[in-house]
């Protein structure tokens, strides 16, 4: 009796364990966050939005003009907010004041391209972040519009803008936790002209970014197309401007994210050149 027993209660009890040693071994959610997201949220990844205020400094040089070398220094102030809708949806809001100071840039009020100083126009974006499907996916999509703030042509121009945005996410901790795919679709268009520059070219384009971002070790970044600079111009025959932009960055103590920018021009159809090349450093405090 008793040698046949123990045999069957043996196996009753390793039965009933089964489930709690496969739970037990299964990682709690948080380090399953941990591993595809990586330690920290560096306010690359849209899908996954963060408080934040930033000050980006860019030194834009534009194509030759004429005899002149025109170049800006745009110093732009960008605040961000979010907040939660609950069920995993996400209200996303953002709004970018740059300020332009800029040199040998000519206009049909500035021919000699003196130097001037002045706000630009303001880009306000307001979006849904869906709940993500899985940890590795997330998206969202919504309205972006620029008001034409600007009081000089060469900061501004000079017209009422509004558009969609979508966005997708893909992380990929096959490369290390915190690297993912994030493309980005901005398309702007003008709906009216402010004051006396309905003249000038109205606004059909199309912004193209295909994110890639690559976490480093001690909190370090690199990310391909940090900015939305693929463009296609519908306004002037579908025009294509393709560059080259490469940004690395990195955490500075809990809350700040510091980085540096670098673009140039690769591929561009004549007439159609926004910048040759441009340096932009960013700093940010994420609330």
């Amino acid at each position: 009796m008793i040698s046949g027993w123990m045999p069957a209660a043996m196996v009753a009890a390793s039965a009933g364990l089964a489930p709690v040693a496969a739970a037990a071994d299964e990682p709690p959610p948080a380090d399953v966050d941990a591993a595809m997201h990586g330690s920290f949220n560096n306010g690359e990844d849209i899908t996954r939005p963060r408080t934040l205020f930033q000050v980006r400094q860019r030194y834009q040089r534009l194509p030759d003009d004429n005899g002149h070398e025109p170049e800006k220094w745009i110093t732009t102030l960008r605040a961000d907010l979010w907040t939660g809708l609950g069920d995993g949806w996400k209200l996303y809001g953002r709004v970018d004041q740059p300020l332009v100071y800029s040199n040998d840039v000519t206009s049909s009020f500035n021919p000699n391209g003196h130097s001037r100083f002045g706000q630009s126009d303001l880009l306000t974006e307001i979006a849904i972040i869906g709940p993500p499907p899985t940890a590795r996916v997330g998206y969202g999509a919504g309205v972006r519009a620029v008001w034409p703030t600007a009081g000089l042509n060469e900061a501004g121009s000079g017209k009422y803008q509004i558009g969609p945005v979508v966005g997708f996410r893909s992380s990929l901790p096959e490369i290390s936790p915190g690297s993912f795919f994030p493309p980005q679709v901005i398309y702007l268009n003008s709906i009216a002209s402010r004051n006396q520059n309905s003249g000038r070219a109205d606004v059909n384009q199309l912004s193209i970014q295909p994110k890639f971002n690559v976490a480093l070790p001690d909190d370090w970044f690199l990310t391909a197309y940090a900015s939305e600079n693929i463009q296609i111009n519908y306004g002037d025959d579908g025009k294509l401007f393709l560059p080259l932009d490469l940004m690395v960055g990195k955490k500075l103590f809990d809350r700040i994210v510091a980085s540096l920018e670098y673009s140039r021009q690769l591929i561009h159809e004549k007439g159609f050149e926004p910048y040759q090349w441009q340096l932009e450093g960013r700093i940010g405090y994420y609330f």
